[in-house]
């Protein structure tokens, strides 16, 4: 999927899908949308929505949980069979087992209704900024280890040869682990480097994302060799196999 490239303070020509069964909350952040700039479209069914978003290829998809038919567990998941765009789950329940759930079937963020419009704007714009990855101006950024090899330059990562896909926002946890290659990097540092300085307590995001990584690059998920929890500190990305010549410059 490719994706258009987030101005730093809104618009130019992103899409933004809004899928709510409440016309009312629907029409408050289509309008909100619009006004700083953002193309939008609403629809109020997830089946609805799913009837266009192949062809539309849109930027961000805004989504309640709780709607009648598909609800929107159900509509991210088959959105992401095919395709890596950010989406931002909301709903009335903030309960921590849907949070996981929509966590867990690869939302970027979740929001509890009611919510503040500024607040969720200022989400939109965060995950509009590290939507695209990341891609080094500098060369030979790869990490190296056993199976597994990550090209920051070419936004690459192949598991015994084979690619893997990443979403836009495991690209950047994973972006920030090997900036930090070796070193324990904190629940806190991760939300703010990969999701932005507006996050800093989501730490359900992290372990939910370090999850969804590990199932994608990990051997054995649950005797993880790569990407490593050091107990009460966080987490480390294991230094590359010093038999296999790397280069890995600082990332800024």
């Amino acid at each position: 999927m490719i994706m258009n490239s987030p101005g730093s303070t809104g618009s130019t020509n992103l899409l933004v899908y809004v899928v709510d069964d409440d016309v009312a909350i629907a029409t408050v952040v289509f309008y909100a949308l619009e006004s700083r700039g953002y193309r939008c479209k609403p629809f109020y069914s997830g089946t609805a929505m799913l009837e266009e978003v192949r062809n539309d290829n849109p930027d961000l998809i805004i989504l309640d949980v709780m709607m009648p038919g598909i609800d929107g567990v159900s509509a991210a998941r088959q959105v992401r069979s095919f395709s890596t765009v950010p989406i931002i789950m909301l709903s009335v329940r903030s309960d921590a087992g849907i949070k996981a759930t929509a966590l867990d079937v690869g939302a970027d963020d979740y929001l509890a209704k009611p919510f503040d419009i500024e607040e969720l704007m200022a989400r939109v714009r965060a995950i509009l900024r590290r939507s695209v990855p990341y891609r080094s101006e500098q060369t030979g950024q790869i990490y190296q280890s056993e199976e597994l090899s990550i090209d920051l330059e070419s936004s690459l990562v192949t598991l015994g040869g084979r690619p893997v896909k990443l979403t836009p926002r495991e690209w950047s946890v994973l972006r920030v682990l090997v900036k930090y290659v070796g070193q324990v990097v904190t629940p806190r540092q991760l939300l703010q480097e990969a999701w932005g300085p507006e996050y800093g307590n989501e730490g359900d995001y992290v372990r939910a994302y370090i999850t969804r990584l590990r199932r994608k690059l990990e051997p054995a998920p649950k005797s993880p060799r790569y990407i490593l929890l050091e107990w009460g500190l966080g987490y480390r990305l294991a230094d590359p196999d010093p038999a296999v010549s790397y280069r890995l410059s600082q990332i800024c």
